[in-house]
């Protein structure tokens, strides 16, 4: 009896895993090696074989014949355990060891015959033993045979592992294509965003440069200023027409406009940026520090607080128009009606304003007392065009009509009945106004009474 720990260039580490590598692709295969073992059991004449695999701390019972016993025993000191010579027969008869065997088989067994089970790269991984009772008088008697026939199914395990191995090599290539394929995907979206991205940096550079064209040629005053430090790092050209060729950049926003309303400018932006808030007011008078000295001046003003542009995390835009020359001009209107307004109060002119839309109407007294109500009464546009007796309505609707068609005057002459009865003869005169479509939107008016029937008294 022969008996070894160890095969020449035995590397346990290597060993184990080369075991493990046995023990998975075999086992799928189980039934193959069953048929070995009942094979090996018809050739020599054997009642018992088993098939080990011999791991660290376990044995792995792979196959048997003759005998029913546990797949997974503890690696003991017992000879089932230990590696044995490569290319030898081990034989065991005495009862010493043999009753371990019994042990696990679970038979009367006092006759052994082992062959070791080495791959071809030399590790010793188990072994496939035949075993008897003597008293059968059963013994392996072609121990050369025995020996080729143990390579023969190593071959046929070696082939088993390379068959498994090469599938999950197969799977693992699918695996890996598979991957690949969704990498190239990936790259694929990736190029696509890439390009998108180029796209949208183009059309935003687009944006901006019709942004920047848009800014520098509005028609009002346009700024930006840091929202900390109140400095002005843009501006476009309406603003020289402001302050002519004074350099603006680099100099605060609250050096230049003073005060709004009589509000300290300074304390007003310091509000916007605080809050965030947006601020806007219409004709306001606005006290602007020119190159000659300060000035006031009526301006519509807007501060805008926004994000990051350019290099200045928190910004304001600020827009200044000057409506100086407007409000004037606005001034000048309201006084000019008002002195031509007592004028025709003191001619004994009536006088209207008549929204087409709605017909509503504002009239003056004199309007009131020449369709005979008082200067407290309410009198509307219907109260006007009941007044007119039926026979002149058509003529005077035709009259409005045509002057609206050629922006013209229109004249009439027509009656009126009084509440009180009374008819009088009223001389009128009409000039539609239009709104920004050309569409007429309102007439202004005027009559004054130019005979009364007295007959009709």
């Amino acid at each position: 009896m022969k008996i070894h720990e160890q095969s020449l260039g035995y590397d346990e580490v290597a060993r184990l895993a080369t075991v493990n590598r046995y023990r998975i692709a075999c086992s799928p295969s189980e039934h193959n090696l069953e048929y070995f073992a009942e094979l090996a059991c018809e050739t020599f004449e054997m009642p018992v074989c088993a098939i080990t695999l011999i791991d660290h701390e376990k044995i792995y019972i792979k196959a048997t014949f003759g005998t029913v016993c546990k797949r997974l025993v503890p690696r003991t000191k017992g000879l089932l355990g230990e590696l044995l010579t490569a290319d030898e027969v081990t034989v065991i008869e005495d009862d010493q060891h043999t009753a371990a065997f019994s042990a696990i088989f679970g038979e009367s067994i006092d006759y052994c015959a082992g062959v070791a089970i080495v791959t071809e790269d030399g590790y010793n991984i188990g072994s496939l033993w035949l075993m008897s009772n003597k008293s059968s008088g059963s013994y392996l008697k072609r121990e050369s045979l025995f020996v080729k026939f143990v390579k023969d199914l190593t071959d046929r395990m070696n082939l088993w592992i390379a068959v498994s191995e090469n599938a999950q090599t197969r799977l693992q290539n699918v695996q890996l294509i598979s991957e690949n394929e969704k990498v190239i995907e990936k790259m694929s979206n990736l190029m696509d965003y890439q390009e998108a991205v180029t796209n949208a940096n183009s059309v935003l550079e687009n944006v901006l440069d019709s942004f920047e064209m848009i800014f520098q040629q509005a028609p009002v005053a346009m700024g930006i200023c840091s929202g900390a430090e109140k400095r002005i790092w843009q501006s476009n050209y309406r603003i020289q027409d402001y302050f002519g060729k004074v350099e603006l950049l680099g100099r605060e926003l609250d050096g230049i406009i003073m005060s709004v309303n009589n509000e300290d400018f300074g304390v007003l932006l310091k509000k916007v940026y605080l809050s965030r808030e947006s601020y806007h007011v219409e004709e306001a008078s606005v006290l602007i520090n020119f190159q000659d000295g300060p000035k006031y001046i009526y301006a519509n003003l807007s501060l805008q607080p926004v994000g990051r542009m350019g290099d200045e995390p928190d910004n304001i835009i600020f827009l200044l128009d000057d409506v100086t020359s407007q409000i004037f001009s606005k001034k000048i209107s309201e006084q000019a009606n008002e002195v031509l307004l007592n004028a025709i109060e003191d001619t004994g002119l009536g006088y209207t304003i008549v929204e087409f839309a709605s017909g509503q109407m504002e009239a003056n007294v004199q309007m009131k007392k020449n369709y005979g109500y008082g200067e407290f009464e309410p009198f509307s546009y219907k109260d006007l065009f009941e007044a007119i007796l039926p026979e002149f309505r058509e003529k005077i609707k035709r009259a409005v009509d045509e002057a609206v068609s050629i922006h013209g005057i229109y004249q009439a002459q027509y009656q009126v009945r009084w509440r009180d009865g009374s008819i009088h003869w009223l001389k009128a005169y009409g000039k539609p106004m239009y709104d920004a479509n050309g569409l007429a939107s309102h007439i202004i008016g005027f009559n004054k009474i130019i005979a009364v029937d007295k007959s009709e008294q």
